[in-house]
């Protein structure tokens, strides 16, 4: 699994809950409410160099900001994003008071990028992605506590929590936030999924000894392009162990969806567990998938997390977001 937690970038909660905007997939402009409203001091922020690369910021010091407000420095062609969807984005900090600059991402393919989901209020980043548009560059001026959180940086960097930043962000790519398609019939001896309206699932294990057969079952048909041997597929999921229904792993947990290799550990190092694998290729984006995997189509002896207790049947729920190009 890829990290996506660039240092001090991350330094802020994982933990938030929905703003405004009530639809999960791509929205129009006029239907989008931002979080952080636009304003003019943010449009001051200068921004050359090309998308995708560390940009050449320029300001007029010291700028400094009543509240958090955004501009947009470069308008996209891609989607305008909505709540809750899983956007990925590079982004560059400064001191609003003399311009340096405090941290950026890696801004590097082989990298991974920033990742959050947009309008949670687990801080000003995903705050600021509601209603931005793929392919565009946008500036935000903040102060650190908001972009930090009070407190958070060593005090001698000599930064105040009150003192102003500028922010540039890329908006690179955005997904789907959870499954969305066609509900399926369920099918007997397959666990039971519900679902809460942020797309959270809860999984009933069947009361009958665990199958012996790899499972593979879909809860919700998406319509979206079918997963390929090999693609970077961004997931939404939950593990939970078929003899005990404890949950051993959960992307919704952490509050960010991840990235995984659809292939077999077995072909790709950088692949899944086997029964995973076969479970998510020719799978169709905004699925929902169950995937029940008896022990000989899970870790090898001796491989499995500490979490995982060897011979147990895994059961993994799994909404497919999107590939990454």
């Amino acid at each position: 699994m890829r990290s996506f937690a660039p240092t001090l970038i991350v330094t802020c909660a994982l933990v938030g809950s929905l703003a405004a905007c009530s639809t999960t997939g791509p929205t129009g402009a006029a239907s989008c409410v931002p979080v952080i409203p636009s304003g003019e001091i943010a449009g001051y922020v200068e921004a050359t160099g090309g998308f995708g690369s560390p940009p050449d910021v320029t300001f007029p010091t010291p700028l400094r900001t009543d509240g958090a407000q955004q501009a947009v420095i470069d308008a996209g062609e891609g989607a305008f994003i909505a709540a809750s969807q899983i956007v990925d984005f590079q982004v560059s900090i400064f001191n609003g008071v003399d311009g340096e600059l405090i941290t950026q991402t890696a801004y590097d393919s082989e990298q991974p990028p920033v990742r959050r989901a947009a309008g949670l209020d687990t801080d000003i980043l995903a705050e600021l992605l509601q209603c931005a548009q793929v392919g565009s560059r946008i500036s935000a001026t903040a102060t650190i506590a908001d972009v930090f959180g009070a407190g958070a940086l060593d005090p001698e960097l000599g930064l105040q929590d009150d003192d102003s930043v500028v922010l540039v962000l890329d908006i690179e790519d955005s997904y789907l936030a959870k499954a969305q398609g066609t509900p399926q019939l369920g099918a007997t001896g397959v666990p039971a999924v519900v679902t809460t309206p942020d797309g959270v699932p809860g999984i009933t294990i069947p009361g009958e000894e665990p199958p012996t057969d790899l499972i593979v079952h879909t809860l919700t048909l998406g319509h979206g392009a079918p997963v390929a041997e090999g693609d970077q597929v961004v997931l939404h999921y939950t593990g939970v162990l078929w003899n005990t229904e404890s949950v051993f792993d959960s992307s919704w947990e952490r509050g960010v969806a991840s990235t995984f290799t659809a292939a077999s550990f077995e072909d790709d190092p950088a692949g899944v567990v086997p029964g995973l694998a076969e479970g998510l290729i020719g799978q169709t984006i905004g699925s929902q998938v169950v995937v029940v995997i008896p022990p000989e189509f899970g870790y090898p002896d001796g491989q499995a997390p500490a979490s995982v207790p060897a011979g147990s049947t895994m059961v993994f729920v799994v909404d497919i977001l999107g590939i990454e190009d």
